[in-house]
């Protein structure tokens, strides 16, 4: 016979309901401690029904349930992640108008009874790491581009002629390493050529010396003036950047480990690269979440605007933007990957580019139909998908 524990969580107490496939209750609703000391009551409560199959269930409450999550899965035990919406409209079932930790412990372990074989979705540990780490991936590239921003604006004051002069070029290692050592006009221009020359190759780059000669003439001629304190924020800045690029390359070496593991049939898309992949399918999780691939959509916010007032009824109008930014900017991107990999992608794009559509709104076409894509082999994993 198999178990079911409802969980409700909180940040220091929880409170657990056992009953039956039947809803039948086994062991009423007792409270433990968010500790060792309070999980290890938990598994020895629960043992005194016997060995039998035993289902655990809590909601997904911010990030509360993970070191309990983390627990119950270390100690060979299956568990759901349930929806707080689904729990609530289950809970309005009942006549009586009672909520408190021991009801919805109950009503937890009842929702996962009547429910387990569709409703409740499975969480996945490597969803769950995969979508800390993207998250945490994109917010430190957020940084990155503020530190960026940041070095510009000090440049502005104490070389406003390199970036102009270097273009994109200033993100290069060997320039980070020559602005780290030297990092205002008028140290630059006390430098010999050679030094300067030697800096920006440091990293296995081809500069000449003709072009190092060009940067010391231009520091030369700087209208850029020299303070220690800017000299300091400059290397200060650069130092912040390098940090967060390494961080961010250990970020994706692991992303790439995991999906190496996870083998996603989501990578069987043209164009779908190992980050992109990772991002999209931690975001969505348990694809039973979504009926149709509209719903899908609808949560990545690429679904359009809905404008009606009366009989009037927009016939144009700008994607919806509501749902999961994560997910849309990953989609999106993946789109334009497709156009390129795929002649199918390429002919939708150049559609919509033929309607008169704008590159970005084409895109935003595109992602749409490659979240269809996405939604058919995540139901259908079984299936090998060809999109040529």
């Amino acid at each position: 016979m198999t178990y079911y524990i409802g969980i409700d969580v909180a940040k220091f107490v929880h409170v657990a309901c056992v009953v039956d496939a039947r809803g039948t209750t086994v062991i009423k609703p007792f409270s433990f401690n968010n500790s060792k000391e309070g999980f290890e009551l938990l598994l020895s409560t629960i043992q005194t029904i016997g060995k039998h199959d035993m289902i655990f269930g809590f909601e997904s409450t911010a990030h509360y349930h993970e070191n309990l999550m983390y627990f119950i899965q270390s100690n060979g035990f299956d568990f759901k992640l349930i929806n707080p919406i689904l729990t609530k409209r289950f809970r309005g079932l009942n006549i009586r108008d009672v909520k408190n930790d021991k009801v919805d412990s109950h009503t937890i372990a009842l929702y996962l009874a009547f429910n387990h074989s569709s409703e409740v979705s499975t969480h996945s540990l490597y969803l769950d790491n995969l979508y800390q780490l993207s998250v945490e991936r994109d917010d430190l590239k957020d940084k990155r581009t503020r530190e960026y921003i940041r070095l510009t604006a000090y440049l502005d004051r104490t070389f406003p002629e390199l970036k102009p002069f270097l273009g994109t070029s200033i993100k290069t290692k060997g320039v980070m390493q020559l602005l780290k050592t030297y990092s205002t006009a008028e140290e630059i221009r006390l430098v010999r050529v050679d030094r300067i020359q030697n800096l920006l190759n440091t990293f296995r780059s081809c500069t000449s010396r003709e072009r190092a000669l060009e940067i010391k003439t231009l520091a030369s001629n700087s209208i850029g003036f020299h303070t220690q304190a800017l000299s300091l924020c400059i290397k200060s800045t650069i130092l912040q950047i390098e940090l967060i690029s390494q961080l961010l390359d250990s970020i994706e070496e692991e992303i790439m480990t995991i999906m190496k593991e996870l083998n996603s049939p989501v990578l069987q898309i043209p164009g779908m690269g190992y980050i992109q992949a990772a991002t999209i399918v931690s975001v969505i999780g348990d694809i039973n979440r979504f009926e149709k691939p509209e719903q899908l959509v609808a949560y990545a916010g690429l679904d359009p605007k809905v404008r009606q007032s009366g009989s009037f009824v927009a016939s144009s109008t700008r994607m919806s933007k509501r749902g999961n930014k994560l997910l849309r900017y990953s989609v999106i991107w993946s789109a334009y990957n497709a156009t390129r990999h795929s002649n199918t992608m390429r002919a939708y794009y150049d559609k919509k580019r033929a309607e008169n559509k704008s590159h970005y709104n084409a895109l935003g076409h595109c992602g749409k139909k490659l979240l269809h894509y996405i939604f058919f082999v995540l139901k259908n994993p079984e299936i090998l998908f060809i999109l040529e």
